[in-house]
């Protein structure tokens, strides 16, 4: 992915990319929220705050997010993953981690808040009858709602969990960084 963004010319792509551009020592980086860590990504480097473990898929992400070249403004529409063009074969990878999350969460919605807060996720009062709704910004220009709904034993309903992209996701993101950036959000939400 690299060899993706070297040819490009950060500076322009910040204000697109929801990014701040910036120099060092001649060479240009761009700087990005990712998950409210502020990371410095250069052409040949992501530079994490100190105390941050670094992973190198992230980079991978970071890279994609980068290469997509953004400057699209967000459509303010909201749709599953299933409505996103190509994503059958992968809707079973998302459906699995919707239900881990659920199931990890079942008869404890009061832990579930407190690990949206803690995962600096925002609740939402947007209409729709989900027990929890909840907005995250994980990249700048990547919103993603998480809807949790907790188990009713006497209905025999099982807790659920479903996400919802910007229309626009896939200007920014391919099927398998999004993936991907929804696995991170899972793992920080279930980090205890």
């Amino acid at each position: 992915m690299q060899e993706n963004v070297a040819p490009l010319d950060f500076s322009l792509l910040a204000h697109g990319l929801g990014a701040e551009y910036g120099e060092e020592s001649g060479h240009p980086y761009l700087k990005l929220l990712y998950f409210g860590n502020s990371l410095r990504i250069f052409k040949d480097e992501v530079r994490y705050p100190e105390g941050i473990i670094k992973n190198p898929w992230d980079a991978i992400l970071l890279y994609n997010y980068i290469a997509s070249q953004g400057n699209q403004p967000l459509a303010g529409k909201w749709l599953t993953f299933q409505s996103l063009p190509n994503s059958i074969s992968k809707t079973k990878t998302l459906n699995i981690l919707e239900q881990k999350l659920a199931s990890h969460f079942s008869g404890r919605t009061d832990l579930f808040l407190q690990q949206v807060k803690a995962s600096m996720g925002t609740l939402s009062n947007e209409e729709g009858d989900a027990d929890v709704k909840a907005i995250f910004w994980p990249l700048p220009l990547i919103p993603i709602v998480l809807l949790f709904w907790d188990a009713i034993e006497e209905e025999n309903f099982g807790a659920q969990c479903h996400f919802l992209f910007d229309a626009h996701v896939m200007k920014y993101l391919d099927l398998e960084s999004l993936l991907f950036l929804v696995e991170r959000l899972q793992e920080r939400l279930m980090t205890e």
